[in-house]
């Protein structure tokens, strides 16, 4: 491999993970304002928002710990079949609509055994779009102050670490 490429290869991998990660703070940023200026349940950042799933009424599809993507829909593109969350005071649930009579949508989890109560679409928060498995622990810890400032202090080391290991190097290797 070349000189050159190789060069190329190593700044891709390191960054392209702290340009995620330098995402990932922003985007905590922009929700954690947003909630705190509309004190919305869901902030959406131009309709979307992530959520982290935290019980398991919607296995197999859906499982605890996933981090889902909604995205806010006009009332009559949902449809049965569909996988929404919806709002009960300020706490958010995902079920799947099983049905749906005059503008009224019956939810239920796949998981449960009874159907949610009757609403209509003004209700949902969003359509779900993406399933990220595995991942809820994380999100949750990085939206905690300690959590960000771990994120920011991993984004700094990352830019700056190389930069400082090489100059301890060189002050052990004077000494």
């Amino acid at each position: 491999m070349r000189p050159k490429h190789k060069e190329m290869l190593v700044n891709c991998v390191k960054y392209v993970p702290l340009g995620l990660l330098a995402l990932l703070i922003l985007i905590n940023l922009c929700l954690g304002v947003n909630k705190a200026v509309t004190h919305a349940p869901v902030p959406k950042i131009f309709g979307f928002s992530h959520l982290v799933v935290l019980s398991g009424s919607m296995e197999p599809a859906i499982y605890p710990g996933d981090v889902i993507v909604i995205r806010e829909q006009a009332a009559g593109e949902y449809k049965v079949g569909d996988v929404v969350t919806y709002l009960h005071g300020t706490n958010a649930f995902t079920h799947r609509i099983v049905s749906e009579e005059n503008g009224v949508f019956t939810l239920k989890g796949d998981n449960n055994n009874a159907a949610d109560e009757f609403l209509t679409a003004d209700r949902f928060a969003g359509k779900m779009v993406l399933r990220i498995p595995k991942i809820g622990l994380a999100v949750v810890v990085s939206k905690k102050p300690a959590g960000m400032a771990a994120l920011v202090l991993l984004l700094v080391l990352g830019v700056y670490g190389g930069d400082l290991y090489r100059k301890a190097r060189v002050r052990m290797q004077q000494k």
